[in-house]
């Protein structure tokens, strides 16, 4: 963390910010005409919203430069989590390459949570806390599981153009608003991705000109969870609960639902609630709008939860504020 308005007053950052916009943006232009050469495109098939071969693997700029951007911000990795993010990155970019099947990638997905949560949350939550260890090694475990379900539902959210960006975008937006309102401070990772991610909306929002892949869902799945982590540590786990809910409620409700039909879960689909509504006559911009909408609604009910301390009143509130959007897109007749 830095001080807000130290930050800011820094000529340097300004500097810094124009300077990444516009390196980002020539990298992704570059990386377009390159992927396209080496026929590294998404080509359209039966679950596709587009309908022309698109640019595949913007995560292979985008999560290079959060870390390169972040770091000359004087934001200090820790080790653990920047191991972690290189595992992912890693087997995402070979994913978006060759194909990995499931399996082998869950392995690497759960290898990367077992450290973060090990390594780095473990020894944090013993220290803020002091709980039993064995609880929190209990705990531990669950958390490993729900991390790595997380930073897949991100993944399986990232259907149509420009949907991760604003929900990333909404997220850190959210994250810099509380941050102030709480020490009068900045997390330079949470402005860093803010900023580069803009970038990148603007190249994917509709018509998308190159889509993030797996190298980048993935890999910005685990930053997100990290950062409402580092918000749920200083005791605001509702407000960090609250600000992801619509991609956590319509992944797992989706998931159970096909459970429950017993359909093959594991297999791709176009059965999650954004996807019925572009099915339903929304286009993509509409839905990403819609988001903005929902996001905007989390994030009042967030900061209403650290205002008053957790209170899970906001929860229920929340949880009924994205069913309602969620009925609106499985709806047939949608205005």
């Amino acid at each position: 963390m830095q001080d807000f308005y130290g930050f800011f007053s820094n000529n340097n950052t300004f500097l810094k910010v124009l300077f990444f916009l516009i390196t980002t943006s020539l990298a992704l232009v570059t990386a377009k005409k390159i992927f396209f050469k080496l026929g590294f495109v998404d080509k359209p098939n039966y679950r596709s919203s587009h309908k022309k071969p698109i640019a595949l693997g913007a995560g292979i700029i985008i999560i290079p430069f959060i870390v390169l951007y972040s770091a000359l911000n004087s934001y200090v990795w820790d080790i653990n989590i920047l191991f972690c993010l290189s595992i992912l990155f890693f087997i995402s970019v070979l994913d978006d390459i060759k194909n990995i099947k499931p399996l082998p990638r869950l392995f690497f997905h759960f290898i990367a949570m077992t450290i973060y949560v090990f390594l780095y949350l473990f020894p944090q939550i013993l220290q803020i806390y002091g709980y039993d260890k064995t609880l929190i090694s209990i705990l531990s475990i669950a958390l490993i599981f729900c991390m790595a379900w997380f930073i897949n539902a991100f993944n399986f959210m990232d259907g149509i153009n420009g949907i991760t960006s604003i929900e990333i975008i909404s997220i850190c937006l959210s994250l810099i608003a509380i941050n102030f309102f709480l020490n009068k401070e900045i997390n330079v990772l949470v402005f860093s991705t803010l900023i580069i991610v803009s970038v990148f909306c603007y190249f994917n929002w509709t018509p998308a000109s190159i889509f993030l892949g797996d190298s980048g869902s993935i890999p910005l799945g685990f930053i997100t969870i990290f950062l409402l982590m580092e918000l749920a540590l200083i005791g605001m786990w509702v407000s960090a609960i609250i600000l992801p809910l619509y991609y956590i409620m319509d992944t797992g409700i989706t998931l159970i639902k096909r459970i429950y039909q017993k359909k093959k879960f594991w297999k791709p689909h176009k059965e999650h609630y954004y996807q019925q509504a572009i099915q339903n006559g929304l286009s993509h911009s509409s839905v990403c709008q819609r988001l903005i909408i929902i996001n905007l609604g989390l994030f009042f009910l967030s900061f209403s939860s650290v205002i008053y301390k957790n209170n899970l009143i906001f929860f229920v509130i929340a949880f009924f504020w994205c069913s309602c959007f969620m009925f609106l897109f499985s709806s047939k007749k949608i205005n």
